[in-house]
């Protein structure tokens, strides 16, 4: 029928291409709970009971993914031999990390061949940023962020958290993995360029052809480069004598650790008590902004291993000094005798104020303890035999309201009472908060020092100005501007280190 009428199958054909093209993106759901490993094809769930030497060792033997050698791999492959420093030195980057990123990738069932990715997308550069926004070695766009639950505020960037956003990109490509039913090829290259495109490409090509995979869509020009960069490195990592690579030794082992921080504390402080320099510790963890740890947004730091145990035994000392709690935590081997001599209080006013009617006290249980909050801060500590006078610093800074933000919520995020925050900004429970009003939050936190003259830290984000990080921070334009040997510039560039003068 078709054959006597040619122009009316052409306008058919034309017709149902229009349809494919203008059609929505793939409607993609989010699941909200992903626990059967047996969905997955790669198994490197298994590989958690194995000893390795090496981390390359195990990263081998998670690579999951198809040997592929095409022109397209093989052009890539030579870029990186072109290029064999940006290797080594992405290498060089991910080293405090590259063991958790695969112990996430292990943990979630997934091929180790994205523990690579980060390389294809920032260089393992924790403070990359892009012109569209997306930040962090794993190069998360706001919203894509903000679905995956990486916080992002004055304070913290959950995108440059290493581990936060590891886990968060774990995540989306294992959904991107089941949403093209166990094609990694597709996830990935929609990690790049998002489900609706790919999606888009594979239909309008399964009209052509039938079925497709990887190598037959027609993608932005960025993602077609995009996976086979990833397969050349996988390449490359698994035959580095045949590339002449010399991959530098890294025992299967982590070279840093999370420790737990009870109490604000600035990173200049953190630095003297742990032996790390400033420096490190700024690249270990990327995500804080500022000089200034707020243990109700993010309540633990990554150290090197080798040094938190002095670490411990020092936060521990100047906590006392600094802070006094008012509840202990009974813990075994914990007697009435003990406690008394580590807060410096009589056991009688202990037993008083629990109503205690013997000596007897039982591991788990809290103690009321007879303190005040915080010490008079006029001190001064020795450390490594320097003296370090502990100055108690105060800086106003200026919470921009936002949409949906209450005074309960905002005390909440600060941490502080509710009376005191209205009391700050001379207002009631019932005064209106407007999009745009500038609150007051008094920060206020003990600093170890040997001077008497304190420089904050400010990792500058995109979309700051000038004016946006000298009112944050309460100080003038031009002390920032003179500080930073900054020209007479409105924008800041991204991932730029500014210095703070209070």
């Amino acid at each position: 029928m078709f054959l006597k009428n040619p122009s009316k199958l052409i306008t058919i054909i034309l017709f149902a291409s229009l349809i494919s093209s203008c059609s929505q993106p793939l409607s993609y759901k989010r699941p909200q709970i992903i626990a059967n490993f047996g969905n997955f094809d790669c198994n490197t769930y298994e590989l958690k009971g194995q000893k390795f030497t090496s981390v390359w060792e195990k990263v081998n033997a998670g690579f999951c993914l198809d040997v592929v050698h095409s022109s397209r791999v093989d052009k890539e492959i030579n870029w990186f031999l072109n290029n064999k420093a940006f290797i080594y030195r992405s290498i060089e980057r991910s080293k405090p990390f590259l063991y958790h990123v695969i112990s996430e990738l292990e943990k979630n069932n997934l091929p180790f061949e994205l523990a690579l990715l980060p390389i294809v997308e920032s260089g393992y550069q924790p403070y990359a940023y892009s012109p569209s926004k997306a930040a962090g070695i794993w190069q998360f766009i706001p919203p894509t962020a903000k679905e995956y639950k990486l916080s992002s505020n004055w304070w913290y960037d959950g995108r440059r958290d290493v581990l936060n956003s590891t886990k968060a990109a774990a995540h989306f490509l294992r959904d991107m993995h089941r949403h093209f039913k166990k094609d990694w090829l597709l996830a990935i290259a929609s990690y790049n360029t998002g489900a609706g495109k790919v999606g888009r490409s594979i239909r309008k090509v399964k009209y052509v052809i039938g079925k497709t995979s990887f190598w037959d869509l027609n993608l932005p020009r960025e993602t077609e480069i995009y996976v086979p960069k990833l397969l050349a490195l996988r390449d490359i990592i698994s035959n580095p004598r045949k590339y002449n690579i010399n991959l530098p030794q890294l025992k299967n082992k982590p070279y840093t650790k999370f420790t737990k921080i009870d109490y604000p504390i600035d990173f200049f402080t953190i630095s003297i008590l742990s032996g790390v320099s400033e420096g490190e510790l700024y690249s270990l963890n990327p995500g804080f902004n500022t000089w200034y740890f707020l243990p109700s947004m993010q309540n633990k730091i990554l150290l090197p291993i080798e040094n938190i145990k002095i670490f411990k035994d020092r936060y521990a000392k100047f906590s006392r000094l600094i802070y006094q709690k008012k509840m202990h935590t009974i813990q075994s081997g914990d007697t009435l005798s003990s406690i008394s001599r580590l807060y410096n209080v009589s056991i009688k006013s202990i037993k008083v104020l629990n109503n205690l009617k013997s000596d007897l006290i039982i591991a788990g249980k809290k103690l009321k303890l007879p303190l005040k909050g915080v010490s008079a801060v006029s001190k001064t500590v020795t450390i490594n035999k320097k003296e370090y006078k502990i100055s108690d610093k105060t800086f106003n800074y200026n919470h921009l309201v936002r949409r949906y933000d209450n005074w309960y919520r905002i005390a909440k995020f600060y941490n502080v009472k509710l009376r005191i925050l209205l009391k700050w900004n001379k207002a009631t429970k019932k005064t209106k908060l407007l999009v745009g009003d500038k609150l007051i939050i008094k920060m206020k936190v003990p600093i170890l020092s040997n001077t008497d003259k304190i420089n904050l830290r400010y990792v500058v984000s995109l979309g700051d100005t000038t004016n946006i990080v000298s009112t944050g921070f309460a100080i003038s334009k031009k002390t920032l501007l003179k500080t930073n040997n900054i020209k007479n510039s409105k924008y800041l560039m991204a991932g730029k280190n500014l210095i703070i003068v209070k």
